[in-house]
């Protein structure tokens, strides 16, 4: 009844009865008068292409199309741009809810945007140190940790380097499994992958390329995606409900219309996909299906906290870890760009449990943490924090995908054209890179690529 054709226009469709015809007519004119929930710079022509999601995938992809003279129209659920990436200044300095490290930083494509837009970055070389109760542990007494984690990531290249597509915990010698630092050193693994070992692919693992320290960009890694995506027209607090792919072109379904266009770029979190939360029709062929459920999101969320003084024992950054047999709890990030805070994170089947039991939960679960570590005095001087709960969040649905074991290759399948009108793209497609945000970025130029091959076949991408 109410559609957004393809001259940009809100129009009513045919056999609406005059009652419904001003009612909708008023609808109509109150999204004018909002704006359409649309930032950046006005669109005057109509899409060729629709792009659904405006995190650094979407914004990708919609960069390099409006480089080479392709209208697009971004669609985006939020009321921002950035999907998981997104910094947060309300404690006083500035922490990113989602992704931080600039990983592989010699290929990765954000250290030039940085460098170019004056992003300060630094180098993640934090001194990290574990503790038994109030002890803080000397680097003899952590040299069995160092030794379990060297052995355990040769145990695992040598899986990958087999083609072993196996649960990383498989491929782990007894031996090393048993050694008391293992707890802890797997806890490393949980991390990365936002998963356990037990659930993903040792294969999959083996095939992320990392090339280059890990850096930091002080302002924010989010800060740092909002201003590479800040002129872009995005249509904000516009989820989409449905895709219609059958016919000739697409025809993408949302609460404010349908928009039609030549073709469709889906760069929303796989988890969204998989839950059935954008509906396809046809449906998907079961193979694209099945490769979304293949590779789910883990989970890593964060604490903030924000104390009246220094309650640490330096005033540098450094990370605390209480060691616990179970190799379960927080790594702790003290005194981030010098502030009097913390940043504890969470991972896996911890951030889950975590999460579920609320935000003042969670906070209280961190500052136990550090009272163990430093003392009552901490406690004392705490003011305010905060924490994410990005497995509650309805637009993301976690954090970033792993693969099950035994079904190494999902990603490259999500990266075929479907019947040359839909496009996949997000971290979880890029198999070199998956689970980051430079990831992301590559996806959704290959997206764009893809997109310009099949509708302007010979034009330079």
């Amino acid at each position: 009844m109410l559609g957004i054709h393809r001259n940009g226009v809100i129009g009513l469709q045919p056999g609406v009865s005059p009652a419904r015809r001003r009612l909708l007519l008023g609808l109509v004119a109150g999204a004018a008068a909002a704006g359409l929930n649309r930032r950046g710079h006005g669109q005057s022509t109509a899409p060729e292409v629709v792009i659904v999601g405006a995190g650094a995938a979407g914004l990708a992809a919609a960069r390099q199309l409006l480089g080479a003279g392709l209208p697009v129209l971004v669609l985006e659920a939020r009321d921002r741009i950035g999907g998981r990436a997104l910094t947060d200044g309300s404690l006083g300095f500035n922490w990113d809810r989602g992704c931080s490290r600039l990983h592989s930083s010699a290929i990765n494509p954000w250290v030039d945007d940085a460098r170019r837009n004056d992003f300060e970055l630094g180098s993640d070389r934090q001194e990290r140190h574990f503790y038994e109760a109030a002890q803080r542990l000397s680097g003899a007494q952590t040299a069995g940790y160092r030794d379990v984690s060297a052995r355990l990531r040769a145990e695992l290249a040598e899986a990958g380097r087999r083609g072993l597509d196996i649960p990383a915990e498989a491929a782990v010698t007894l031996a090393t499994r048993s050694h008391p630092w293992y707890p802890l050193a797997a806890a490393s693994l949980t991390a990365w992958e936002g998963t356990e070992p037990a659930n993903f692919s040792a294969l999959d693992r083996y095939q992320f390329v990392e090339r280059g320290e890990d850096l930091l960009i002080p302002r924010g890694y989010g800060t740092l995606l909002a201003h590479y995506g800040r002129s872009i027209d995005v249509r904000l607090r516009t989820p989409v409900r449905r895709i219609r792919w059958g016919g000739r072109g697409v025809a993408v379904e949302t609460g404010a219309g349908t928009v039609t266009a030549r073709a469709v770029i889906v760069a929303l979190p796989v988890a969204v996909i998989a839950s059935g939360a954008v509906a396809f029709e046809p449906h998907l062929p079961a193979a694209i299906q099945a490769a979304h459920h293949d590779l789910p999101l883990g989970l890593m969320n964060k604490v903030a906290l924000r104390f009246r003084r220094n309650v640490f024992p330096r005033e540098v950054t450094e990370f605390l870890r209480l060691r616990r047999a179970d190799g379960r709890g927080l790594n702790h990030e003290l005194r981030p760009q010098s502030s009097n805070a913390c940043v504890s994170t969470s991972a896996g089947s911890v951030a889950h449990e975590l999460e579920a039991t609320g935000e003042a939960a969670a906070i209280e679960y961190a500052l136990a943490e550090l009272t163990t570590m430093l003392g009552s005095e901490l406690r004392k001087q705490f003011e305010r924090g905060a924490a994410t709960a990005w497995s509650s969040d309805p637009f993301s649905r976690g954090s970033y995908s792993y693969c099950v074991p035994g079904r190494y290759g999902a990603r490259a399948l999500l990266c075929r054209p479907l019947a040359d009108r839909v496009v996949f793209a997000g971290e979880h497609t890029e198999q070199s890179a998956y689970g980051t945000l430079h990831g992301a970025r590559r996806s959704g130029e290959r997206a764009a690529r893809q997109v310009l091959a099949l509708l302007r076949p010979g034009a330079p991408a």
